[in-house]
């Protein structure tokens, strides 16, 4: 028996859940049938943890089913304070022009040291360009939030670009930069053991 007021709703809501499974197997009602039996069943075992963090995950969770994921991305933005993620936002937009030599900032390290991984594996494994050189790291890195808002900067700047899988690669404009750039570039980079390949450099500056 339900011991609290939030149980009986949780036991509505897994209730609910069962109904719109069944009512999936109907072809014409799969669809919907699925997508309200998910929302019922987070709802209903949302409110049976009680918790508030679990309220906070189950919302988003139940938003990404309903809601377009440019809007939550956006509130993930907001949530952690990205200004790089909307400098970006606006520059793919073609409301503000990307920001000229002179005025951009010096570059962060991280940005560096994306830019240099970028550049040391393209060189050494694609240098004729034909093919694009992807990586990201693990989510739960620690250097992952710092990843992402350097790696938004470059997409901004048109220097870097993201796959479909969320690596990020160089693009032409990228390419070109480091052939002109990448003697600043610190030594510091993901794979370091993997030095970049120096035949290969000549051909790409053209000293062969």
């Amino acid at each position: 028996m339900p011991k609290a007021f939030n149980e009986i709703f949780a036991g509505i809501f897994c209730l609910v859940a069962v109904i719109a499974f069944y009512k999936s197997f109907k072809q014409s009602q799969r669809s919907h049938g699925i997508r309200l039996a998910a929302i019922a069943l987070i709802g209903g075992l949302a409110l049976f943890c009680n918790n508030n963090w679990v309220y906070f995950a189950s919302v988003f969770i139940i938003a990404t089913t309903i809601t377009e994921t440019e809007f939550l991305q956006n509130l993930a933005a907001i949530v952690r304070g990205s200004r790089h993620y909307f400098d970006y936002k606006r520059a793919t937009s073609g409301e503000i022009s990307p920001p000229t030599e002179s005025e951009k900032a010096p570059r962060q390290p991280m940005e560096l040291k994306i830019l240099n991984t970028l550049w040391t594996k393209q060189v050494t494994k694609y240098p004729t360009f034909n093919l694009l050189f992807t990586f990201a790291i693990a989510q739960n890195s620690s250097e992952h939030a710092r990843f992402r808002e350097a790696g938004a900067k470059l997409i901004g700047e048109g220097l870097v670009g993201e796959s479909d899988k969320r690596q990020y690669h160089l693009t032409q404009e990228g390419w070109e930069y480091c052939k002109k750039h990448y003697e600043e570039f610190p030594s510091d980079q993901w794979w370091p053991s993997e030095s970049i390949n120096e035949e290969n450099l000549k051909k790409v500056l053209g000293h062969v």
